[in-house]
């Protein structure tokens, strides 16, 4: 009985002294009604970097690619089979592209113009270039885009993109342009 004793009081103490410790958080102590400084209150405690620097950073980072979208988006032409207005898969890309900038700009409106080759009487591709122009503003609707911030209009054989009269020439003049609206 008495080892039995010294082992439950040796144990005791041995369970006693590994209780889990409760650690109380040091804070720096600042006298009451003490205002923050000025640039702990601004800064955004990641490496230091103020809340203002990265919204600005970012704020410039798209501009930079609103200005881009902006230069290359004539260079986003949509290019037709002769006789059509169906968009083909690998023009898709160009039309997503416009969509995705569109999504992000959002005050800017454009219109999409529609352009065919000298074939064909004025009439007919007039009204070819505005099916092209109207196919093209509903992928751009489908994708989200609202339809009032895309204008559409035909220019028919009126303004080639290449005046030549050959396959290629005809090829290159079979599109859809995409122009920033500047009227709003």
């Amino acid at each position: 009985m008495k080892y039995f004793l010294v082992f439950s009081i040796v144990c005791t103490l041995m369970f006693a002294g590994c209780a889990p410790k409760v650690v109380q958080p040091t804070y720096k102590a600042t006298p009451e009604g003490a205002a923050a400084s000025k640039d702990d209150s601004a800064k955004d405690r990641k490496g230091g970097v103020t809340a203002e620097e990265l919204a600005r950073a970012e704020r410039d980072r798209l501009q930079m690619l609103d200005e881009k979208m902006r230069s290359s988006l004539s260079q986003q032409d949509v290019y037709f089979e002769f006789d059509s207005y169906a968009i083909q898969g690998s023009q898709l890309p160009k039309i997503q592209a416009v969509g995705n900038w569109l999504k992000q700009s959002k005050a800017t409106t454009i219109v999409v113009e529609g352009h065919c080759d000298e074939r064909g009487t004025v009439e007919y591709n007039f009204a070819l270039g505005q099916k092209r122009a109207e196919s093209v503003k509903e992928h751009l609707v489908k994708m989200g885009v609202q339809g009032s911030r895309i204008k559409t209009v035909s220019y028919g054989k009126e303004m080639p993109a290449d005046p030549g009269r050959t396959e290629d020439a005809w090829a290159k003049n079979r599109r859809a342009h995409f122009k920033i609206d500047q009227k709003g």
